[in-house]
This record gives structure tokens, C-alpha cells and sequence, in this order.
């Protein structure tokens, strides 16, 4: 995993987006994590030097965030208030089971606090952008483990917002190896 960076314009253009949008069908946090999920879209974007397509009009916006070299992208990203490690998940819920991309890149955003309760939470303070690794999407659903709606990870206390399958970080792709997928030297994950 590698800290990616983040600039005042990208969080602008994130928050830009996460308010027009308001909250979505299918949302965990009730539309609160919009602007975390845009500004990991514009981060990684930046990153791998991909096109931003989840604000543009049609279906596609649903299905997936980034396009690169062809290849569709979805980003999916957490908060934290710690930096992620290797036993830490990475989730995609099962409200987003309708989406097509060829690749899943997983980003957490690490802040330097947060308040209220795990529906609920605040976050304050952005210190890093951590980029994970990606998966393709059957392996990931192949490995993944279902966790329900109320399950508790008895490792810290999290309980789950809404149905969604879990997968260490250590069981996907590594960011190093990522890089020869976007080559098409590579093709499997783990």
C-alpha cells in the first residue's frame, strides 16, 4: 500500500460533487460518504492517469467510477482514523453487486479524527490517502467473505452497515503488481 497524493483541488471538485449528488439509492451511509468516495476517485485518477466518468449523465456513472486504457474502473473507498494495515477488509456491499467494472481499486482515507457512532460518524482532518491494491471482480467475489447487515468483526468492534463481502487487504493485489495489470503483464490477484 502506498500514501497517493491529494490536492485542495481535488477535495474542492469532491466536495462539489458529493453536494450535488445528495444521497444516492442504495447508500450505506445515507449519502454521508459521497465526498470520500469522490475525492478516492479523484485521487486515484490522478494517480493512474485515468478519466473520471461517475458525474457524467447515463448508466455507465452507475456501473463504474474511472476509465483507464479502456478498461472500466470502480473505486472503492473507506474512512479511517488509522492507517490501514494488511488485516484490515476491504468491502464492496451487495447494493453495488450491479455494477460492471473489469477492476476494483480499493482506497482509504485516513483522517485525524472522527465523532459519533459508526452510522453516523464525522470525520476531520485529512492526513493520507492510502491506495490498497485492486481486485478483479470474480476473484474478489470468489474469496470474499459475505458479512450481513448487524455482523460485529470481533478484531475492533465494527459492525456492519449493510450486507457487503469482505477481503483482507493482504488477499489483493498489491499496488506494485497492479501496475503490470494496467500493462497486461499480470492478470490474477493475491
Amino acid at each position: 500500500m502506498i500514501a497517493i497524493t491529494w490536492t485542495k483541488e481535488m477535495l474542492e471538485s469532491a466536495q462539489a460533487k458529493a453536494r450535488k449528488l445528495g444521497e444516492i439509492n442504495n447508500s450505506i451511509t445515507g449519502g454521508r460518504g459521497n465526498l470520500a468516495g469522490y475525492l478516492g476517485e479523484e485521487a486515484v485518477a490522478s494517480h493512474i492517469g485515468a478519466e473520471i466518468v461517475s458525474s457524467h449523465n447515463g448508466r455507465e456513472k452507475y456501473d463504474y467510477d474511472l476509465i483507464k486504457d479502456g478498461k472500466r474502473v470502480e473505486v472503492k473507498t473507506k474512512r479511517r482514523t488509522v492507517q490501514p494495515r494488511d488485516d484490515y477488509d476491504v468491502s464492496v456491499a451487495i447494493t453495488s453487486e450491479h455494477q460492471r467494472p473489469d477492476i476494483y481499486i480499493f482506497v482509504s482515507l485516513q483522517f485525524e479524527r472522527s465523532e459519533g457512532e459508526h452510522g453516523s460518524k464525522v470525520y476531520y482532518g485529512l492526513k493520507n490517502i492510502w491506495l490498497l491494491g485492486m481486485a478483479e471482480p470474480y476473484d474478489y467475489f470468489t474469496r470474499a467473505k459475505l458479512w450481513k447487515k448487524g455482523d460485529q468483526d470481533s478484531s475492533n468492534g465494527f459492525v456492519t452497515h449493510s450486507d457487503m463481502y469482505n477481503l483482507a487487504i493482504s488477499d489483493i493485489t498489491p499496488v506494485e503488481e497492479a501496475q503490470l495489470i494496467w500493462l497486461g503483464q499480470a492478470a490474477s490477484c493475491g
